[in-house]
């Protein structure tokens, strides 16, 4: 249960993070451009060149903006799971079913384990490879399918 809440808090952080941040750096690349509009001498318009004086600044400010939607879609993608399972673990009702361990994957680095039940993937932090082939019955949350809790037998 604690892989949810890490999970979500982390999301919304993030995209906290993002809704300060980003008219932060627009609002600090506005006022450089400024400064810099300041300090130089006007021209003539007959010695003015590029219409676009200012390509890092425009450089800058699309770098931050295309940072920010691809930021706000992966976290979008990852995050809305987990708040549409946030009524559930408030409430406590789970979705429940048994059925016989097929296959655990270990995923390396990460926290959970990809548990394949009856022929669908479940995710948990508490069951192993050791239990694979017993019988299970087990509560998960069912949008993310993230196993909270579990019971196993013979």
């Amino acid at each position: 249960m604690w892989y949810y809440w890490f999970t979500l808090i982390f999301c919304l952080a993030i995209v906290l993070m993002a809704i300060v941040i980003i008219p932060w750096i627009i609002i600090a690349l506005g006022l450089e451009t400024f400064r810099e509009r300041i300090k130089k001498p006007r021209k003539p318009k007959s010695e003015k060149g590029k219409p676009f004086e200012n390509v890092k600044w425009v450089a800058k400010l699309i770098g931050a903006l295309l940072v920010f939607a691809l930021v706000a879609t992966f976290l979008g993608y990852m995050s809305v799971p987990y708040l549409h399972d946030f009524p559930h673990v408030i409430q406590r009702e789970y979705s429940s079913e048994e059925g016989y361990i097929d296959d655990v994957y270990n995923q390396g680095k990460s926290w959970d384990n990809e548990v394949e039940i009856n022929g669908e993937l479940f995710y948990s932090t508490k069951i192993k490879e050791k239990h694979e082939g017993r019988y299970m019955t087990f509560e998960y949350l069912p949008n993310t399918k993230l196993i909270v809790s579990y019971k196993l037998g013979e």
